[in-house]
């Protein structure tokens, strides 16, 4: 996650920068504050995550496999415990 207005916003050389990981602070209020036993005028940080479960995680990696195969001009394989495996009859 990068806090907009950051130098990293726009220079991770690693993994590069998404719009969707680039958040903005807020304050925390008064009535937050109390809540949750944290100084008044403290930043916070509020992002929705969303968890997969394990099936979806396999069935996305299994789809974009397969579709990495067909960009590669691969059409002929199939995705075997992950990796790509020639189809034979």
């Amino acid at each position: 996650m990068y806090v907009r207005g950051s130098d990293y916003e726009t220079s991770d050389a690693v993994f590069g920068v998404k719009e969707s990981l680039i958040v903005s602070l807020d304050t925390v209020s008064a009535a937050q504050a109390n809540e949750y036993h944290v100084k008044e005028g403290s930043k916070l940080l509020k992002y929705d995550f969303v968890l997969v479960t394990d099936e979806e995680t396999k069935q996305l990696r299994h789809d974009e496999a397969v579709k990495a195969m067909k960009m590669l001009g691969r059409e002929g394989m199939m995705i075997v415990n992950g990796l790509p495996v020639p189809e034979v009859d």
